[in-house]
């Protein structure tokens, strides 16, 4: 049986939001909102694993489009 996830749905600006609530700079965010619709929220964070402190924390620095060049 499935458990059931207690998380809420983000929309995607939500998502993004909270890309840049963890440390994550943002300079287009119509663009990265568009990414995120297409890739995913989960597909994307995986490659933002190299410019990561720690979980759920960015380096200083750390761009979207330092992600996104890695897709």
């Amino acid at each position: 049986m499935a458990e059931k996830c207690d998380k809420p749905a983000l929309t995607f600006r939500q998502q993004a939001e909270l890309l840049e609530k963890r440390g994550l700079a943002i300079a287009d965010r119509a663009a990265a909102e568009a990414m995120l619709a297409d890739t995913n929220y989960y597909r994307l964070s995986a490659y933002g694993v190299p410019f990561r402190r720690e979980r759920d924390v960015f380096l200083p620095g750390a761009t979207f489009e330092n992600v996104r060049a890695l897709v």
